[in-house]
């Protein structure tokens, strides 16, 4: 069972409900700090949309800050199996080095 779906019984849930407690989601200003160096794709594309890149890197954070499988990933951040593809792409173009320096360089938990 995913966490998410523990969350579902309640009606008044929040956006964050299903969040480990001491999970923050990158702030606008910290998203503003690492944004430029994701490269986006550029042009028109067939296919379904990509997947919010912002969303992507929250997910690998919230994967690495609480230690859970991909497959645990809550719903709220999408399909684990995108976050998964993407993360392992970011790693392989070193982006992902570069949000994490970055991140670590203003102080923050990687």
């Amino acid at each position: 069972m995913r966490i998410d779906d523990q969350a579902k019984d309640g009606d008044d849930s929040s956006d964050t409900e299903g969040l480990h407690p001491e999970y923050q989601r990158l702030t606008d200003d910290q998203w503003s700090w690492i944004k430029h160096i994701v490269h986006a794709e550029e042009g028109p594309r067939r296919g379904r949309p990509r997947a919010d890149v912002r969303t992507i890197v929250d997910a690998a954070l919230y994967k690495i800050r609480t230690g859970i499988t991909w497959r645990e990933l809550p719903a709220e951040f999408g399909s684990w199996q995108t976050a998964l593809r993407r993360h392992r792409q970011l790693i392989a173009s070193s982006q992902w080095d570069e949000i994490t320096r970055t991140l670590a360089e203003r102080d923050l938990p990687e």
